[in-house]
């Protein structure tokens, strides 16, 4: 497992790579066999049977399907009959290994499993703005869960494909994409279609890593919003100047979190209630009023937004000022940032309302 990965140690490799080595040893094994017993009837006949002979006793040989001794005079060339034997034995359990590799190919359900993985590929090389998280381990899949549960399209990418398979397997009707391999290996990160992402989460164990996520990401997709997570706060600086437009230190967090238990329990249990209840689902977002939208230069009262939407407005933000709690005459403006509580169905119901 990659040192920059998250989540418990899991060694193993994805089913479509097992597969493909599986196929690939049983097929240089079985290739040996019958060009090295055509070559060892060749030199023991010592020019006496043509290559194209000696091939074909060897595939008849191989197969057992019992013509004979093709090969004229074979019984009085020495070893000729020892190397038959010693070629039936290793020739055809190199033949039933390969034969058995493809038949767990088709029965066992690898097929399926390959088949899979080339419909991931496909649909995330089709995503367009969506979220790819780095590391589904102890700070990832929180993430990821929270992205599926505002109906955000995710691609995932983890070295455990197990973890993978079990957050797919909980989010079956969730756009969750997910790809196993090392987040750092260039050949992954081009497989996940940074260019047209969103977003992208830096969640893996060692801040190096991240670093190198932050400066990958920033060079393919310079609009990308990127959220790094350092866990140590010396570093955070670093992965700003290298182009993170946020860091979190979950040592940070979790000390802030302490203090509100102790001082502010009720709003602490009141933003708890709010994450865990999967009825209601709701959460606190931000919108963008988009130019000449329908909101665009209208007060608070007039774009009636409890009213049309259901949901309250609890700052707004023009520019680098915010507005708390603002007043009903507040008029709205392009690029304004609104903060609003509600359910994902109602924020995308405003977004399309902010729309440009």
């Amino acid at each position: 497992m990659h040192p920059g990965m998250t989540g418990p140690r899991y060694d193993a490799p994805p089913v479509e790579t097992t597969f493909r080595n599986r196929l690939l040893a049983g097929f240089f094994a079985m290739l040996f066999v019958v060009v090295g017993g055509a070559t060892g009837y060749w030199l023991l006949g010592d020019g006496r049977w043509s290559w194209g002979d000696c091939l074909y006793m060897t595939v008849i040989t191989v197969t057992t399907v019992g013509f004979g001794e093709m090969l004229e005079g074979m019984d009085v060339v020495a070893y000729a009959r020892t190397f038959t034997m010693t070629l039936l034995v290793f020739g055809t359990g190199v033949l039933v290994y390969f034969a058995s590799t493809i038949t767990a190919f088709v029965v066992e359900g690898e097929l399926k499993n390959v088949l899979a993985a080339q419909r991931l590929r496909k649909r995330i090389r089709k995503m367009k703005d969506h979220f790819i998280v780095c590391g589904a381990g102890s700070t990832g899949r929180h993430i990821i869960k929270e992205l599926l549960s505002t109906e955000r399209p995710v691609v995932a990418i983890d070295m455990n494909e197990a973890e993978l398979r079990e957050i797919a397997a909980a989010h079956p009707k969730s756009e969750f994409s997910f790809i196993v391999g090392d987040a750092t290996d260039d050949e992954i990160l081009d497989q996940c279609n940074l260019p047209a992402a969103r977003g992208l989460a830096a969640a893996l164990a060692e801040d190096k890593d991240n670093l190198y996520l932050v400066v990958a990401t920033r060079q393919l997709n310079p609009t990308c919003r990127i959220i790094a997570r350092a866990a140590e706060l010396s570093h955070v600086d670093k992965l700003k100047r290298a182009g993170a437009d946020s860091v979190v230190s979950p040592n940070f967090i979790g000390g802030m979190r302490i203090v509100s238990e102790l001082v502010r329990p009720s709003v602490v249990r009141f933003l708890d209630e709010m994450l865990r209840d999967k009825n209601a689902a709701m959460r606190i977002e931000e919108v963008t009023v988009g130019a000449g939208s329908d909101l665009d230069g209208k007060a608070l009262r007039d774009a009636d937004i409890r009213g049309r939407f259901g949901m309250n407005v609890l700052a707004v933000k023009a520019g680098e000022r915010w507005t708390y709690n603002p007043g009903a005459d507040h008029v709205l403006a392009a690029t304004s940032v609104l903060v609003v509580i509600g359910t994902a169905d109602q924020v995308k119901q405003l977004t399309k309302a902010t729309a440009a």
